[in-house]
């Protein structure tokens, strides 16, 4: 993106956003919290929800902004010559700026997005309930507040 910041964590997170988005948070603050727990190459992009309601609209023929969009960009096949202890997925998380006004609620979304190229999804009421206990937990494990398990 031009005119972008932008952090790398071991060369497996990469977080960036327009100029005009000024996050609450300190970018290494971020990479140094979640990069334990990420594997696979992900890009994690701060938008506003005009931009993220126009890659809905596209890509999911949804008309409005959601919090969080990701792009599975994973090649099937496995470890290459060239990474060949590579693991994890690759992909793209969209994140609604406006959604996380907060350090937790950036690190709530950037997991739930990152179950999602884990191929985790929460179509049923049991998956949806899951999939949320494990974001807490990550969250937990990145902050070191409250329980991970939640009330």
């Amino acid at each position: 993106m031009r005119g972008s910041w932008t952090i790398r964590a071991r060369g497996m997170l990469t977080i960036s956003a327009p100029d005009y988005i000024e996050p609450d948070y300190d970018p290494d603050s971020i990479r140094a919290m979640a990069d334990p727990l990420i594997e696979g190459s992900v890009e994690l992009v701060l938008v506003d929800s005009g931009y993220i309601r126009v890659l809905n609209r596209r890509y999911r023929h949804l008309d409005r902004p959601t919090d969080v969009l990701t792009f599975d960009l994973s090649i099937e096949a496995g470890p290459t010559v060239d990474q060949p202890g590579r693991s994890g997925p690759d992909g793209v998380i969209y994140i609604n700026q406006r959604a996380c006004e907060t350090l937790e609620g950036l690190l709530e979304r950037l997991f739930h997005g990152y179950l999602h190229l884990l191929g985790r999804s929460h179509d049923s009421p049991e998956d949806s309930l899951e999939m949320e206990r494990d974001v807490r937990r990550m969250v937990a494990r990145c902050t070191g507040g409250g329980t991970e398990d939640g009330p």
